[in-house]
């Protein structure tokens, strides 16, 4: 036989050695995996979704989301249309009812206070069944007014704070001068000079004069004592504690009484310590001394 053909037939024939070898082989990983899956032991997972109890479960489960969904499908085809105008009869009612809200406070606005205002924002709030109404006076932009406006016997009845801007402004020009030389700015920071009086706040019977349908001139709130100052400052000296500054409230306090302001709140904040003092007198011709303050200061 010729050298090249017996080197041709061993090569085949290690060939095909080699095929019947790896197909053996091939043969037995298959085998031995099957049996490695066989006896393989079965997680928590497995079991709990093989446990009869639970197919029933989750069988019963998925038929129930069946049957919703086609229920909602079912109503939406039937009431699609009817809900729709439903909405759309909910939104045409609370348009209109803003709209009258912006009409009738606008009118009540100008006969109270003579002057043309602009309404920025109306929200309802369902909570407590009334609007939150944001204005603000043509002639006088940076003053930001608050009106409540709530319902009662098909009429709307408001309630705005703008009368507050008038008493801030008089505040301003009266108590804040006379507070700087009391509270100079190289040691102190007048935070807050204001009513202390809110829309919603603690005093119902004031507040219904106050924010109610007559205007309360700043001279008439102090001459009925409606006023009710608010002072809040901080010391701006490392090395004065809070409790240091009630010589400071007591000269506070007879500023306000000079200008028979007879109730305030006084809150003052130590940089020091940065603890908060805080003084409400409802009758500051009962404070004759720091030791008066003490009772009233915690």
């Amino acid at each position: 036989m010729p050298k090249d053909e017996q080197i041709h037939i061993e090569k085949n024939g290690m060939t095909r050695m080699d095929r019947h070898l790896f197909e053996a082989m091939n043969s037995s990983a298959d085998k031995f995996k099957r049996i490695a899956e066989e006896n393989k032991e079965p997680t928590l997972l497995d079991k709990f979704l093989t446990n009869r109890y639970v197919k029933a479960a989750l069988k019963t489960v998925l038929f129930i989301i069946a049957a919703v969904f086609c229920v909602l499908v079912v109503l939406y085809l039937l009431m699609g249309g009817m809900v729709f105008l439903m909405l759309d009869a909910i939104f045409k009612q609370f348009s209109s009812e803003e709209k009258r809200v912006q009409e009738e406070l606008a009118t009540h606005l100008k006969n109270k206070y003579q002057e043309e205002f602009r309404i920025e924002k109306v929200e309802y709030n369902g909570t407590i069944d009334h609007y939150d109404v944001e204005v603000h006076s043509v002639a006088k932009p940076d003053y930001k007014i608050r009106v409540d406006v709530s319902e009662k016997n098909k009429q709307f009845v408001f309630r705005d704070d703008y009368v507050q801007a008038f008493w801030n402004a008089e505040l301003k020009e009266t108590v804040y001068p006379k507070l700087q030389e009391l509270l100079p700015e190289e040691k102190y920071r007048i935070n807050k000079v204001s009513d202390y009086h809110s829309l919603y706040g603690e005093f119902p019977d004031e507040n219904a004069i106050i924010f109610g349908p007559k205007y309360i001139s700043f001279q008439e709130a102090i001459n009925r004592q409606l006023l009710y100052l608010d002072v809040r400052y901080e010391s701006l000296e490392d090395g004065k504690a809070v409790g240091d500054e009630l010589k400071n409230v007591h000269n506070v306090v007879d500023l306000a009484k000079s200008l028979r302001i007879n109730r305030m709140w006084i809150e003052i904040r130590s940089k020091k310590d940065r603890r908060e003092l805080s003084c409400q007198i409802n009758d500051a011709n009962r404070i004759g001394s720091t030791a008066d303050l003490e009772k009233v200061c915690e």
